[in-house]
């Protein structure tokens, strides 16, 4: 006779009981918000990398065009445009490239433009482009590693007991955080480029046909980006390989974890909607400093989350591809008449 299927004894992670385990993880365990404080303590106080006089010629040059061209609404659409973007770009710090994606230390400060603190700072000036390209790339790579230390913290902790720390390991979740932040870049790119090509021109020839699809491009690229959203913690939780982590992130989303979306959007919506709290003071206060830490506290308890729903899932995911091979088996091994064979 058919053997009874088995009863699950895992259950799919809750949303709710998954953001209430990171806030308490995060607030048992303060160091884990150490990084995000000395980061945004780093931009805020320290010296800060300008590239003013590079950009200068650039927009120098380009007021030199739209004037040339004789248009007055085009000269005065084009003295706004010049007006913000010089502001932009005085107030601009090359530092924030430290801030890294998808793996990377966050930062409420690298949001901000602002570049007034209680103290005076240094401020140095790239003298060419060449060597802010070489300092963007630098500060690309300590991004990289600081975020794999802070990843690599989260995850350990997420873990009873807590996993154990292993240098090599370390280095080698570095090497595949780099790996996937090309390989995403290259996948985006791919799609992004030849579809927002297809859409400036149909702006050109209908703007109201052009921003409905670019609302309809964002809904793809949010359907797309969303099954993405857990490609890094194969690499800090199973220590896979980037490109395994990746397909097991659609996989979990696309098949095992619907319900991913909205824990998403409830973890965006808590950190940004606090986020407008910690923005408030203003840079030259020290209240910033109140800013700083609530802002780590709360991204780093969202990431905690993201974990423990990532580690919850994959037991919930691992458990029902057993019974499904369960259910396989025993319909392979039943009879004709639903007998089994001995």
């Amino acid at each position: 006779m058919k053997t009874p299927p088995t009863p699950s004894t895992v259950q799919p992670p809750k949303l709710i009981q998954t953001l209430v385990a990171g806030f308490n993880l995060v607030a048992n365990n303060i160091v884990l918000i150490l990084l995000p404080v000395i980061l945004d303590l780093t931009l805020w106080l320290g010296p800060k990398i300008k590239i003013t006089n590079i950009m200068a010629d650039y927009f120098k040059n380009l007021q030199q065009m739209m004037t040339q061209l004789g248009n007055a609404d085009l000269q005065a659409q084009s003295k706004t445009f010049l007006d913000t973007y010089s502001t932009v770009l005085n107030n601009f710090n090359l530092g924030v490239a430290v801030r890294t994606f998808p793996v990377g230390v966050p930062s409420l400060l690298s949001r901000e433009l602002a570049a007034t603190s209680p103290l005076k700072v240094m401020a140095f000036e790239v003298p060419s482009e060449g060597t802010a390209i070489l300092i963007i790339a630098a500060l690309t790579l300590v991004g990289f590693f600081l975020g794999t230390i802070y990843f690599n913290a989260i995850s350990r902790y997420t873990l009873q007991p807590v996993e154990k720390f292993e240098i090599k390991q370390l280095f080698s979740q570095y090497g595949q955080s780099l790996v996937m932040f090309l390989v995403l870049a290259v996948v985006l790119m791919i799609i992004i480029l030849p579809g927002f090509s297809l859409i400036s021109i149909f702006v050109m020839l209908s703007p109201t046909l052009g921003q409905f699809l670019i609302i309809m491009a964002m809904v793809v690229l949010l359907w797309l980006v969303v099954p993405l959203i857990f490609s890094p913690h194969g690499i800090f939780v199973l220590h896979q390989r980037s490109f395994q982590s990746i397909l097991l992130s659609i996989r979990m989303v696309r098949f095992f974890l619907p319900g991913t979306g909205m824990f998403v959007l409830t973890a965006i919506l808590i950190s940004e909607g606090m986020n407008l709290l910690w923005e408030l003071p203003d840079p030259s206060s020290w209240l910033t400093l109140v800013g700083i830490a609530g802002h780590a506290f709360i991204v780093t308890a969202m990431l905690a989350a993201s974990f423990i729903y990532y580690r919850e899932g994959l037991h919930w995911m691992q458990e029902n591809i057993q019974r499904m091979n369960t259910t396989m088996g025993n319909q392979e091994i039943g009879g004709p008449f639903g007998t089994t064979k001995q």
